[in-house]
């Protein structure tokens, strides 16, 4: 049975989160000014590669758009060396979240047809509001509201199941085949290497096609002028025809 939490229960709980007791407790990068600092820089980076417009985000799932994977590549790239030069050199500890194929799954896709209908993820969501993007208050209220309605009601009820199909540990892949990160890393970073030049080709080709089909139709728009009009009811309605289906094409490669 679901049972609701109390406002006074409510307000003890962001009492506690927002304690000078509790924000003095979390020290180094993971506290909450090291968290603003790092949030501001991020916030720069997706408004200055125009990834909180709704239409980049959008295009991406239209395939009409790539910027998300020009810029999010290149930025996975460097993060994956640096962290792992940085947990060689022992900087720090590379703590591997537990993965539980099931539920991370069922998450995974609800989380991206939730970014295809709304266009914005959690980040973008921010910093389209920032920007002054009204239509982003309905997706940042939508995470909140999932995310408290997850927490209250089904996270407990859920951990000794559903939160448990498929669970494998927090192994990685160059534990489980027994060799050096490096290697997997090399290899990750050549797979994102040519996924690159893939979505610049598919880019270029795009380009490419929406030229010529434009070069087309103004040939045709050229040859049609010189065409004396049809007499007839039926070569007028073929015309006629002729023009929606070249006006609906132009549509389509816009």
């Amino acid at each position: 049975m679901i049972e609701l939490i109390t406002v006074k229960e409510l307000i003890g709980r962001l009492a506690q989160t927002f304690d000078s007791g509790t924000i003095e407790a979390v020290k180094g990068p993971t506290s909450l000014y090291g968290g603003l600092i790092l949030g501001l820089i991020f916030g720069v980076v997706l408004q200055k590669a125009r990834l909180c417009k709704y239409d980049i985000v959008s295009g991406l799932f239209r395939l009409q758009d790539f910027t998300v994977f020009r810029v999010g590549t290149p930025i996975i790239m460097v993060s994956v060396v640096l962290i792992f030069f940085f947990s060689e050199m022992g900087v720090f500890e590379l703590h591997v979240p537990k993965t539980v194929i099931v539920p991370q799954i069922i998450g995974g896709l609800m989380f991206g047809v939730g970014i295809a209908i709304m266009g914005y993820c959690p980040g973008t969501a921010a910093g389209a509001l920032g920007e002054g993007s009204l239509d982003a208050i309905p997706s940042i209220l939508g995470m909140i509201s999932g995310a408290v309605l997850y927490a209250e009601f089904f996270h407990d009820s859920w951990e000794n199941n559903f939160l448990r199909w498929g669970a494998i540990g927090g192994k990685t892949f160059y534990e489980i085949l027994g060799i050096s990160p490096w290697y997997l890393v090399v290899l990750f970073l050549l797979m994102l290497t040519m996924f690159l030049i893939a979505t610049t080709m598919f880019d270029i080709f795009i380009v490419f096609l929406r030229r010529t089909f434009n070069l087309f139709m103004e040939m045709t728009d050229a040859l049609e002028e010189k065409v004396p009009p049809a007499a007839k009811p039926i070569a007028r309605s073929t015309v006629e025809t002729v023009k929606k289906f070249r006006q609906n094409l132009r549509d389509i490669f816009k």
